[in-house]
């Protein structure tokens, strides 16, 4: 809401609330007050405002019945006060990002308007604080009741309209609100008749069974809600465990919390080394990004910082989210959850979820992250075990490139993606050590491999993020290379030849009883094709590279590259 809002909001306040005491002290009936009777009233009222009812995402108080039957005894100034007190206890033991002085004002203006026209209406019907039939009782109070329920729903509907605050579930608050506003009417006639007949004594026939029903009832549904609870958590944990990969693990996480934490923002901050912290991932609104935009943490943890390395911590307003010292939110987040994730009993990161509203976490949510990040740390552990166990399966043990088993699937997906056009071009280089069996007879096969991974290390300086380098076999290397046209392909494979033939390498070769260090020179000879126009698919492709090599590389005369063509394989060089 805005300044202006809040300032008519108040000015209305004086203009209608002392003016709508005054003409209830003077319009309306009022009988003697029986200060013990009103005593009673107000215990139960304040026991019944302590305990809530959750029905859904809808939690309502009952505490109707008591103002109703007080209204029906002792009139409707007696009604008035007690409201007011309501709104009072109500202020405080519900948690709300609107400013206190102005829900005080908007309830207070809403609840002495309802109160008076519904009193009003009451004895327009013939309803009285004296002895009544009960029939005309119960049709006087049903309306009463009615016009309560429904006026007050229509005040807050129009001030949330006014305000411009969310009106999606009103359909739903309305509904229940009506509902338990008519079953507890036969309670408020009850007691207020019973009140009037055994004085006292109604608070134990009435009042107290009413208050273990409503004990019990509040208890089982929070029992409901709990089990709701875990069984959420054991769904978000199962989808988390047939994730394969670290990546999908996160933004699983990150994903699916939001359906059951009202958050705006998470962030899996990474603690290493028990000191060093750094982002794993991230969700603001409805993106994903490398870089946090609306937070910032320091490169370092200190004691006494705020992060709680123990126990999920809830921040819900601007100074207690000020605690946290060196972390830095954007102005608009108004509550924090920050949450230790443990491994084997050690915190290994934290979740940050930041919302835009006070008090937006309860100890419900709570309960959820601590389950759920345990869900979410055994998830993460098997996905980086089974990436581990891929990258093994997939990778050379002797030069760590990608082996031919791998080489074979991922040219199979680069050619869907030619054909989806996702890629223009897609070409492929293979590079042959020149001679290599003559290295393995001169100085040993250790000798041999140490080439091996040396050359290996020459390559990786070429790659890029979308170049896949794989060993094919033996001293053959091969390169997939999306979008580079032919003659891209034939000016990397020169630049690599060429490098090549002016490195020397050193060994150590294990064929000699000294074991110096020696530098051999080497060469290499390539072969390069691409796709369209040398190859229909992926197979084609490495096997037309293949030739290129052969023909126009090795039995050329070594140290050139070949290149393939229709009918023939050319050397450029």
């Amino acid at each position: 809401m805005t300044a202006q809002q809040k300032r008519t909001i108040y000015i209305l306040w004086l203009l209608i609330v002392p003016m709508m005491f005054y003409i209830a002290l003077n319009y309306f009936p009022s009988a003697s007050y029986d200060y013990v009777n009103l005593a009673i009233y107000m215990a139960i009222l304040l026991a019944t405002l302590t305990t809530t009812i959750s029905l859904g995402n809808v939690s309502i108080t009952l505490e109707r019945w008591v103002i109703f039957s007080l209204f029906f005894q002792y009139g409707i100034v007696a009604e008035m006060i007690f409201m007011q007190i309501v709104t009072v206890v109500l202020l405080y033991s519900h948690k709300s990002p609107t400013p206190k002085a102005f829900r005080f004002a908007v309830n207070s203006i809403e609840s002495i308007i309802v109160s008076l026209i519904s009193a009003a209406i009451f004895y327009a019907l013939g309803g009285s604080l004296t002895q009544m039939s009960l029939g005309s009782f119960f049709l006087a109070g049903f309306i009463f009741a009615t016009v309560y329920s429904l006026l007050n729903s229509a005040i807050l509907f129009i001030v949330f309209k006014w305000i411009k605050a969310g009106t999606s579930g009103m359909k739903k608050i309305v509904w229940w609100d009506y509902i338990s506003t008519i079953l507890l009417l036969p309670f408020a006639i009850t007691f207020c008749l019973l009140m009037q007949q055994v004085g006292t004594k109604a608070f134990l026939l009435i009042g107290v069974p009413f208050l273990i029903v409503l004990l019990v009832s509040s208890n089982y549904m929070k029992s409901n809600k709990l089990n709701e609870v875990l069984s959420s958590s054991t769904v978000i944990g199962h989808q988390l465990a047939d994730r394969l990969r670290v990546e999908d693990v996160f933004l699983t996480f990150i994903d699916k919390i939001k359906g059951v934490i009202p958050y705006e923002s998470a962030y899996i901050v990474d603690l290493r080394m028990g000191e060093n912290l750094v982002m794993l991932a991230l969700k603001e609104g409805e993106f994903r990004s490398g870089e946090a935009n609306r937070f910032s943490f320091p490169q370092k943890k200190s004691d006494g910082d705020g992060l709680d390395v123990e126990v999920t911590k809830l921040f819900l307003n601007k100074r207690s989210i000020s605690s946290l010292i060196g972390y830095t939110f954007d102005p608009s987040v108004e509550s924090v959850m920050t949450a230790p994730i443990k491994r084997n009993q050690k915190t290994e990161a934290f979740l940050v979820l930041t919302s835009n509203h006070r008090y937006a976490f309860e100890e419900m949510h709570v309960k959820m992250v601590d389950l759920l990040t345990g869900y979410f740390a055994t998830a993460v552990e098997k996905a980086r075990y089974y990436e581990r166990t891929v990258e093994k399966s997939v990778r050379c043990g002797l030069t760590g490139l990608y082996n031919f088993r791998y080489l074979e699937s991922k040219l199979d997906e680069e050619v869907i993606r030619y054909h989806t056009g996702e890629i223009s071009t897609l070409s492929t280089i293979i590079l042959d050590i020149d001679h290599f069996k003559a290295v393995n007879d001169t100085y040993g096969h250790q000798s041999g491999n140490d080439l091996l991974c040396t050359f290996a290390a020459l390559l990786r300086s070429h790659q890029t993020s979308e170049i896949t380098l794989a060993r094919y076999g033996g001293e053959e290397f091969v390169m997939i290379l999306p979008n580079y046209e032919k003659y891209e392909a034939v000016e990397l494979a020169e630049t690599i030849r060429k490098e090549v033939e002016e490195s020397s390498f050193k060994i150590i070769p294990d064929l000699s009883e000294d074991r110096e260090p020696t530098i051999v020179n080497m060469t290499v000879s390539v072969g390069v094709a691409t796709m369209p126009m040398d190859a229909k698919d992926g197979k084609e492709l490495l096997r037309n590279t293949d030739r290129a090599l052969y023909i126009g590389g090795k039995q050329a005369g070594r140290n050139r590259v070949g290149v393939y063509e229709e009918e023939k394989e050319n050397v450029v060089s």
